[in-house]
């Protein structure tokens, strides 16, 4: 079988590979439809995202490797002993929501504050293959009524619901989303699923401000012709928002905006608002203390979904309340498309695109 493997940064190989197989506890799967994740763009050019010295010493160490891809539809081809959850021929999707079982939060019975989760392309082979191996207790099954092009875009939904459960939204709540990519559509419309009373919808481009208005959004803004903070608190009255999801910040270089848009989330929260950075900023970002202090903000990190998260995201998408398909705006045939997927999610406003590039393999 073809699998992309990985020699080192923007080194990346279409190959021949041995088939894998089903080892207990793990299944085999025909990758159905795949994506790489901004982030994964910015690892795999090497750029300064947090995850970079662990990238690099795996490389080093295990070159050549099936390094990204974790984001896929994949069919069940061959089922290893003691699985339960999923059966022959069911599609699924990785959910990255499965504590490790062995950490001191694990061992104490907290199973909740796990950050041991295991991370499918890095601890695992990646997706980037006709077939790859994958355990069987970090995937789950989706029913018909989702797409193989929603269902290679659940995991980054299940992600974004997992840090919203965190935060937490309440009925009348106003929510601000910075940045209007496939994180921050999906932010705008899981805050207006949750009872927010306004979603404000940030981003620089009017065409995404437009799907973001459809998809929920009350309010939108261009940051490229007003000043953000100024129409929050005329949205506001004055007050401040009550959460801001921040889905625009990390790497210049990949044409995100460092850590500006999340001082200017700080800014337009209201006192004891809360606020959570869905991107990944540089490497050594810097943010103020002074109003975080002085306003007793509350800056939510990552959070692993729940299983009643995992399966209320399913239930989201099957009953068309929440729309992936729309932000899909790139669909490329054939596993020797990923060069030029890669190219198009490394430069989505060069190209118009929104979400990252899918590859059909089916």
């Amino acid at each position: 079988m073809k699998a992309w493997l990985s020699y080192g940064f923007n080194d990346m190989r279409l190959e021949e590979v041995p088939m894998p197989h089903a080892e207990p506890g793990w299944v085999v799967c025909k990758v159905r439809n795949a994506e790489l994740s901004v982030t994964e763009i910015a690892e795999f050019r090497g750029l300064p995202v947090p995850s970079h010295d662990n990238i690099k010493r795996m490389l080093a160490e295990r070159a050549p490797m099936q390094l990204w891809g974790h984001e896929f539809c994949g069919e069940v081809v061959e089922v290893g002993a003691g699985v339960t959850n999923v059966k022959l021929g069911d599609r699924v999707f990785y959910h990255r929501g499965v504590p490790c079982g062995t950490c001191k939060y694990c061992s104490a019975g907290m199973s909740h504050l796990c950050r041991s989760v295991i991370n499918v392309s890095e601890d695992t082979p990646g997706c980037l293959a006709e077939y790859f191996p994958i355990p069987a207790s970090t995937i789950a099954a989706i029913p018909p009524e989702i797409s193989d092009i929603e269902a290679c875009g659940m995991q980054p939904l299940v992600s974004v619901m997992g840090r919203i459960e965190g935060v937490g939204i309440a009925m009348g709540d106003t929510v601000v989303v910075i940045g209007q990519g496939p994180m921050g559509l999906f932010c705008t419309q899981i805050a207006a699923v949750a009872g927010a009373a306004k979603v404000v919808a940030i981003a620089r481009r009017d065409p995404v401000l437009a799907l973001s208005k459809q998809l929920g959004a009350t309010h939108i803004i261009n940051a490229t012709k007003t000043d953000p903070v100024e129409a929050v608190m005329e949205i506001t009255k004055g007050l401040g928002c009550d959460v801001v999801l921040e889905c625009a910040g990390g790497s210049k270089e990949q044409g995100h905006a460092g850590v500006d848009t999340f001082i200017q989330g700080l800014a337009m929260l209201r006192n004891e608002g809360r606020i959570s950075e869905f991107g990944h900023l540089p490497v050594g970002s810097t943010v103020p203390i002074g109003p975080i202090d002085k306003k007793g903000l509350h800056v939510i990190g990552t959070r692993s979904p729940s299983p009643r998260i995992i399966n209320y995201a399913i239930d989201l998408v099957a009953s068309k309340r929440v729309h992936i398909e729309p932000t899909v705006t790139h669909v490329l045939q054939g596993i020797e498309k990923v060069p030029e997927a890669i190219e198009i999610t490394g430069n989505k406003a060069k190209y118009g695109a929104i979400g990252p590039a899918q590859v059909v393999l089916v």
